[in-house]
């Protein structure tokens, strides 16, 4: 009887280590095989003020989108995800808290998945 009772036991340890060795592996190929997160800029503010706003405008044959981000403070930087493929280009309007504005087309061409793009005035 003791026999039997060991198996079991040992059967329970190689269980448990082969489920975690199981969740583990699953874990690592779910995260190899997960889809990108799309086309994302990332924005670095590297003037001396505040930006107050950041208006993108971007678009295609089927339709058109904008999409706004408020209050970048110098020196810091926001990733903002387009749904928009990469390369296409797309215009920029930032907006300062002096009152400055820079308007510009951006990154068409550039098939990069993570740009940065520095914005001064």
């Amino acid at each position: 009887m003791s026999t039997v009772m060991t198996f079991f036991t040992e059967l329970k340890q190689i269980s448990r280590k082969a489920l975690l060795l199981l969740l583990i592996a699953g874990g690592v190929i779910g995260y190899a095989l997960a889809p990108d997160e799309g086309f994302g800029v990332r924005f670095e503010n590297r003037s001396a003020q505040m930006i107050t706003a950041i208006k993108l405008d971007f678009g295609s044959a089927d339709g058109q989108s904008s999409l706004q981000t408020f209050r970048l403070a110098s020196g810091e930087s926001r990733t903002l995800f387009l749904n928009h493929p990469s390369g296409a280009g797309f215009n920029v309007q930032v907006f300062y808290a002096d009152g400055q504005k820079r308007e510009f087309c951006a990154l068409k061409g550039n098939k990069d998945l993570r740009p940065t793009l520095v914005l001064q005035p």
